[in-house]
């Protein structure tokens, strides 16, 4: 499909590799956090830290990072701070096999892309494993890949340290109305400028 005016055709960032599938909203965003009053700067130190508590610290070492992970991601409950605290902590895309898909209902709502590619999961968990064995030594691992996203074609790239191509992948074209709420910067954004219209 083409994409709507707003849509980015291209993003770009440094890949960070959370390898394990079903990560749960509660390894994203722990539940303790649930009903606290917190701003959008206390949301993103605790981004991950059920699932690894380095995880914001490597994340903000990298120029827009992008999340990779496997599959099932999200799954779990319907809280939609598991999307916006990754947002808050300045991910700029996630990249997986796959989503729940209430998460992926909340990362949209909350502007936050996400986008879908089994091809580029298995080719990472090939080279750096689930991110769980005891050789990776911390369940995120910066990959020194940078993503590149072409999203007219629907293809991420990846580039090595020294720029050589890597690999390319399929994406999942996403759907106009999942477009329009990305370019809109959320479901709040896209309700007001369907009301000023």
């Amino acid at each position: 499909p083409g994409l709507v005016d707003g849509f980015p055709s291209k993003l770009v960032g440094e890949l960070l590799w959370c390898g394990a599938d079903n990560i749960s909203t509660d390894g994203i965003y722990h539940g303790r956090h649930m009903y606290e009053d917190m701003s959008d700067d206390e949301m993103a130190e605790v981004a991950m830290e059920n699932y690894d508590p380095e995880f914001r610290i490597i994340a903000r070492r990298c120029e827009r990072p992008i999340l990779a992970s496997g599959s099932n991601f999200g799954t779990g409950s319907s809280r939609e701070q598991a999307a916006q605290c990754l947002k808050h902590l300045g991910v700029a895309s996630l990249l997986a096999s796959s989503y729940s898909a209430t998460y992926t209902r909340n990362a949209l709502n909350n502007g936050l892309p996400l986008f879908e590619s089994p091809a580029l999961t298995s080719f990472l968990q090939k080279r750096f494993g689930s991110g769980t064995e005891a050789s990776i030594g911390t369940p995120t691992v910066r990959t020194g890949y940078t993503a590149h996203m072409d999203l007219a074609a629907w293809e991420v790239r990846l580039l090595g340290e020294e720029g050589e191509e890597v690999g390319a992948f399929p994406l999942v074209p996403l759907g106009p109305a999942a477009q329009e709420l990305l370019a809109c910067g959320g479901l709040e954004p896209w309700i007001r400028s369907e009301l000023a219209r």
